[in-house]
């Protein structure tokens, strides 16, 4: 149930809602292993600020993201979960963290994976798609002006370090974020490195996108 400070909304029609993209089934490399992925749909960028604050009306924007629009950074996993869901019971659809495989899987932009799964964007398709330190300006950037990846999604790697859902094997007091943030040198932009920090950890580069089944049970 949604808190006192949480509250329902009249309707789903008054939430600022993301776009949520289909991400097509595949399979992909994880720690040496191939792994299957069933379709899902994932944020075509991350949550923004207008969206966040549909959940939590107190929450403060960063001077380095403030418009409605720009993507709400300074958030915790413990934040990022409860939006996810708290969006579940106000959409009455499974909403949720994408886990760090559907991540992965969903930032490679490919159903086929590659050879050893090889990162072979260079130093010209980082800057099309990705906002990092040598063009961000020092602050967040609108994802959806650079250029969206094969399956559509914009800012994956770059803009800002994006929550996972927590695995099974993670220690309990940590949670993983991916993809780098306008602060990352482009050379250092790739989809594996990951950090590990506790659940309440924020910073002005931490964010996060929403992911739901593609088959919904009923």
């Amino acid at each position: 149930m949604a808190s006192s400070r949480h509250p329902l909304p009249r309707s789903y029609a008054h939430v600022p809602r993301t776009i949520l993209w289909l991400v097509p089934g595949g399979e992909i490399e994880v720690d040496g292993r191939l792994v299957p992925v069933q379709p899902f749909y994932l944020s075509k960028w991350p949550i923004t600020n207008e969206q966040f604050e549909a959940f939590d009306p107190d929450y403060h924007r960063s001077p380095l993201s403030p418009d409605d629009r720009d993507l709400a950074v300074g958030i915790s996993w413990n934040q990022a979960d409860a939006y996810c869901r708290w969006y579940a019971e106000v959409s009455r659809k499974p909403m949720r963290l994408p886990t760090r495989t559907e991540w992965l899987y969903a930032c490679h932009g490919s159903s086929t994976p590659h050879e050893g799964r090889t990162w072979t964007a260079d130093a010209k398709a980082i800057d099309r798609s990705c906002w990092h330190a040598a063009n961000s300006n020092g602050r967040v950037q609108p994802p959806e002006k650079k250029e969206a990846n094969d399956f559509g999604l914009h800012g994956m790697l770059g803009s800002v370090w994006e929550w996972v859902a927590g695995n099974p094997a993670d220690a309990p007091d940590r949670r993983t974020l991916c993809g780098g943030s306008f602060r990352t040198h482009p050379q250092e932009l790739h989809p594996a490195p990951m950090k590990h920090e506790t659940p309440d950890f924020t910073s002005d580069e931490t964010g996060f996108r929403v992911a739901r089944p593609f088959r919904l049970r009923g």
